[in-house]
């Protein structure tokens, strides 16, 4: 239930009006569903799960598996610019529900794989270009436009879709691997898409709160910072920009850290000793928890704070979380270490969509953020698959650990140094003051 209240403004402000909830917080639900049946967390993100029914019945090594990943992430490099300008032409929904459609219908053709390498690299190149909108890109965008004061956690918090997906798409692929093959567990994951997420995304998402009639979540609130809605940056000053290339190699490090290990998580604890059902029931939930709260966690400091030195302390937590990994200590340490590597896992997305849209504004942003997010997937296609090849010579994920803990700390140097955001109404708050 909603209701609205009249308040005077201060000054020559004219009135404002405000909502005990907004309509918003429902495009944040939406968005966390959408996301938790997304590409990232069902395509990419499972595929872990798959890597020892694929060696068992077609003699696949892990690296190999990998590359298909890296495969998938190496179209996105290409198709989230793409994406993300059509977007900030005809809005996210035209190109959204289509994307998921097609998304369902990939993941469950992953049922008529054969043993090629080459058929299943193509399989998740497809997915790769169909599934583009349905990611980040999409969602970031609409809850950019929906949210101003709040923006910052209300994307921490339907980011944190991601995590949820991922956990309920592991459990759900390994209980049917195990009952009904690697196959059919494909076709779950596919259906799971077309059957819940597409419908309620469908019914329910909005491009922005102007197409009913409302403004921004927190347009009118003055308190601490306020951000101004008519700030933007032209694609072609972005690019001039040195923030705009900060950007893009905080993207790439991040990236290949945290998903380099991440998709090597599960047969990395296997290697350890555990066993399947310590490794998917427990480390990978306790994994997803400490993504949720990295996400939700994050927003909400980043509207308190200054986003950059927030997201040190981000990334110095993934660094402790592999080190206790490293030194390889029993079961309660390894669950510490998935929490505190889980919160950087859950924080990298929040991070850059958050960054491009105080940076750059909205007009351009999901071009932008396509490309920034492109350089996140180019990580994401390389950190696996090296990952992948390096424990096949040396058979062990040791220097992985120590080349992920190596790049985190760079990324936490180069949010030092980021410079304060330009987007702040000051004289809107001054107007507000007087």
């Amino acid at each position: 239930m909603t209701f609205e209240a009249q308040v005077s403004g201060m000054g020559s402000s004219p009135p404002r009006t405000t909502r005990a909830i907004h309509r918003g917080w429902w495009m944040v639900a939406i968005s966390f569903l959408g996301l938790a049946f997304g590409q990232t967390s069902l395509a990419f993100l499972t595929l872990g799960v798959f890597m020892k029914p694929f060696n068992q019945e077609f003699g696949w090594t892990r690296g190999q598996v990998a590359i298909a990943l890296s495969v998938g992430a190496f179209v996105l490099l290409f198709t989230t610019p793409v994406v993300g300008r059509i977007i900030d032409r005809v809005g996210a929904r035209k190109i959204l529900l289509p994307s998921m459609a097609a998304f369902g219908v990939s993941m469950c053709s992953m049922y008529f794989l054969t043993g090629s390498l080459i058929h299943f690299y193509f399989m998740f190149a497809v997915v790769g270009v169909v599934g583009a909108a349905a990611n980040n890109v999409s969602y970031v965008r609409i809850l950019s436009a929906w949210f101003v004061r709040h923006r910052g956690l209300s994307i921490g918090i339907a980011s944190s879709g991601v995590a949820a997906g991922q956990s309920f798409g592991i459990t759900l692929a390994q209980n049917v691997i195990t009952d009904q093959g690697w196959r059919m567990a494909y076709v779950a994951l596919g259906a799971s898409v077309l059957l819940v997420g597409l419908p309620i995304v469908a019914l329910f998402i909005k491009n922005d709160p102007k197409d009913v009639g409302l403004e921004p979540c927190g347009a009118d609130d003055v308190a601490g910072e306020k951000i101004s809605l008519g700030y933007y940056v032209s694609k072609a000053e972005a690019l001039r920009m040195p923030v705009f290339w900060a950007l893009i190699f905080l993207a790439f490090f991040m990236a290949t850290a945290l998903h380099g290990i991440q998709i090597h998580f599960v047969p990395l604890l296997l290697d350890a000793g555990l066993s399947p059902g310590q490794v998917t029931g427990l480390l990978v939930s306790v994994l997803s928890v400490g993504a949720i709260v990295g996400r939700v966690g994050t927003g909400f400091l980043f509207d308190r704070f200054f986003a950059p030195y927030v997201a040190i302390g981000v990334f110095g937590l993934p660094i402790i979380g592999l080190l206790l990994v490293l030194n390889h200590v029993g079961l309660w340490g390894l669950c510490a270490g998935a929490f505190f590597f889980g919160i950087g896992l859950g924080s990298e997305s929040d991070v850059l969509g958050y960054f491009t849209s105080r940076y750059f504004g909205l007009k351009s942003m999901a071009e932008l953020y396509g490309y920034i997010f492109g350089a996140f997937m180019a990580g994401s296609s390389a950190g696996p698959a090296l990952y992948g090849i390096v424990q096949g010579k040396t058979g062990n994920y040791d220097t992985t650990l120590f080349a992920s803990i190596g790049m985190l700390m760079f990324v936490c140097l180069v949010c030092a140094f980021l410079p304060r955001f330009k987007d702040k109404n000051n004289q809107a708050i001054a107007d507000d003051i007087a």
